[in-house]
């Protein structure tokens, strides 16, 4: 599984997976193994890595953050789903110019379009329902504008990132 992990002000999509009883992090084209067991009290694991032995204390901290210990040292690690990133990138760019692509959060069916080119529409405006995981989103614009393109029709499958519609600023 993909995270987005920002530790010390450095942050990196990070996959997380298990191989044959071992912990294998990859980050950055590098990869890591680590045979890993959870200790009795479930927020302590022992990982082995290289031959070395390091003690890894994991729980819950303040606003999304996980309090890590590494072998005594505390770390505050903050960890997100890609898609929060990207959901993060299309806000900052939409709100830059005015004009903005509404984009798929996540995989899954276009259920309804409730608009077409040259339609006016208002920041928070719901413009498109997607399906994903059985529920239905309502995506809003962000801006005030004017519908541009539409890139889907109805009952089409999208993949998450995947464009959806374009809204233009407002004529003056």
């Amino acid at each position: 599984m993909k995270f987005w992990v920002t530790l010390e002000g450095r942050s990196a999509e990070v996959e997380f997976r298990t191989e044959r009883n071992k912990l294998v992090v990859e980050l950055e084209g590098r990869r890591l193994e680590a045979d890993f067991h959870p200790l009795p009290d479930g927020e302590v694991y022992s990982l082995l890595i290289g031959g070395q032995s390091h003690e890894v204390r994991v729980a819950p901290g303040e606003a999304g953050h996980l309090d890590m210990t590494l072998n005594g040292s505390r770390l505050a690690v903050e960890v997100r789903h890609p898609l929060e990133k990207l959901l993060q990138t299309v806000a900052h760019a939409a709100g830059a110019g005015g004009a903005e692509t509404i984009v798929a959060p996540m995989p899954g069916l276009v259920v309804a379009i409730k608009v077409k080119p040259g339609d006016v529409v208002e920041a928070g405006q719901a413009v498109v329902v997607v399906e994903a995981m059985k529920m239905q989103n309502e995506l809003p614009c962000r801006n005030d504008g004017v519908v541009q393109d539409v890139f889907v029709q109805e009952r089409a499958s999208v993949s998450a990132g995947q464009k959806l519609l374009k809204i233009g600023p407002k004529p003056a």
